[in-house]
Order: structure tokens, then sequence, then C-alpha cells
């Protein structure tokens, strides 16, 4: 990363570290043919940390080489401790893996050991292995963002993190009562939910023979679980499977169902299993 990418990056980096909350940690690492981390150990968003990373940032260069498995294990050795709170990483790259480990296997199988870390993929620019990042993402509960050559770098990277910066809901769950069994869910995996989030979450059903009338007008339990603040919490809702008020839901599970086969064929590889079913629906 050069030129005006790379003074973008410094103004998004420069971005995160000053709207951390008080009561954050944090570390940065920088990598080209290896990785470099500030402080060793996550530390206090404090004002003399910040400024430490203000320094850190500003001296950034541009280096050859993508070591993207060292910074990975770099990152995940900062948390020295357990923590209650969610460890997430942010992961900016415009290159593809060129040094250190460079099979896509063998580093989405890395990051998975990596417990419940949740590392959010940023890809810069068209030089980028979209696959593994999404694979990294996917693995970890996390999503990917890409920002393209001509869009800004700064504005994109500070968006997707204010959005991420407050988690209220992690390693989220849903559970329905006797009467139904449920179906081809999506999102498959249920995201973390941040603050100002909604989750939108579409299926199909069966009703099971002799268990309640959930086809007929009874409703059915629903469960959410996460954890909120180091407890787990749950919300009960009571909902009708049978409610045939709101037409467009079929519309919108096969549009999902869409995306989730366009999403295999493109992380995983093109079946022709895969591409009937998506072209049938």
């Amino acid at each position: 990363m050069a030129g005006a990418k790379l003074q973008q990056a410094k103004k998004a980096l420069q971005f995160c570290v000053e709207n951390l909350n008080a009561d954050d940690r944090f570390e940065i690492v920088r990598f080209s043919t290896e990785a470099e981390s500030l402080f060793g150990k996550l530390s206090e968003a404090d004002s003399e940390h910040r400024k430490q990373a203000s320094n850190f940032i500003a001296d950034l260069k541009p280096i050859g080489g993508t070591a993207i498995a060292d910074a990975l294990q770099t990152a995940f050795k900062a948390r020295t401790e357990k923590s209650e709170r969610p460890f997430v990483i942010i992961f900016l790259t415009d290159g593809l893996p060129t040094v250190g480990t460079r099979n896509p296997d063998e580093i989405v199988a890395d990051v998975k050991k990596a417990g419940d870390a949740r590392i959010f993929s940023v890809g810069i620019g068209s030089d980028v292995n979209t696959q593994l990042l999404d694979q990294i993402a996917e693995g970890t509960r996390a999503f990917s963002q890409y920002v393209l050559e001509n869009e800004d770098l700064e504005v994109k990277v500070s968006n997707f993190y204010t959005r991420i910066k407050e988690p209220v809901l992690t390693n989220v769950r849903l559970e329905f009562g006797g009467g139904v069994r449920t179906s081809k869910l999506y999102p498959a995996q249920l995201p973390d939910l941040f603050k100002g989030d909604q989750l939108v979450l579409t299926g199909r059903y069966t009703v099971v023979a002799g268990v309640g009338d959930p086809g007929h007008g009874s409703e059915v339990e629903a469960k959410l679980t996460g954890m909120a603040n180091g407890r787990e919490q749950t919300f009960t809702y009571k909902v009708k499977f049978d409610d045939s008020s709101n037409d467009y839901v079929p519309r919108l599970w096969a549009t999902r169902r869409v995306g989730f086969l366009l999403d295999e064929i493109r992380i995983h590889g093109e079946t022709s299993e895969l591409r009937d079913e998506a072209t049938d629906l």
C-alpha cells in the first residue's frame, strides 16, 4: 500500500484510535515481510497509549511483502489473558499472502483455532484474495468489507468501525419450542449484534406430527440467547408460523437462499448442484 491509499489508511486508523471507548483495550500490528506489534499486548485506551499509537501510525511506510499468517498470529498473542469482553480484530490488507504461510487453507485452519476471536476483514484494491478474506471472517462469525480503487478508504473504514465498535449481544443462538422443525435458516450462522443492528432470520419449517399445532394458529416459543457484558441473556418471544399476512417472506427467503448458494460457489467452488439450485430459484 502506498501513495494516497496509504494516507487514507493512516487517517482511518487514527479515527479508530480516537474513537475507542474509554474501557477498551487495543493493539496495532503492522506487517510486510514480518509482523511488528506496537505494545506487545492489549493496552488501555488512555491518552498516553493513544499518543503512542498515533505516532506509530504516522510512521507507517510502504514495504514489500505480505505476511498475513504472521500478522494474524501476532494479533492473537496480544490477548495475554481471558476476558469476558469480545476480542475483535480489524484486519486491513491490500495484498496476497507472499511471506510465511501462503496456503489459504492452512491460514484459515489456524484462524479457526483462535477460539472466540472475531476477525473483520477489510480488503483494499483488486490485488486481494477475496475468498481467503471471506473465509477468515466467516470462520470467526465476522464479515468482510472491500474498498475499491476509486473509493475513499478513510470513509469506508471509519463507517465500518463505527458499526462494530459497540457489540451488544455475542454468540447468538435461536431455539424454537416443540411443534416445528426448522431448516435452511439464513443467515446460517447468527452474527454478533452491534448497537443499531437488526436481525432478520428467514427459513423453512415443517410441523412435527403430534406435537402441538403450530400449523393452525397456535403460538410457538422462540428463545434468542447470547452473551452481554459477560453474562448470558435470553429473550423469549411467541411467534405464529402459519401467519401468511406477510406474503413477501417466501421471496425474501429465496433471495437469501440464492445469496447463500452464490457465497458457497465463490468461497468453495462451483458444483452443478449449487449452480442448478441457484438457477431454479
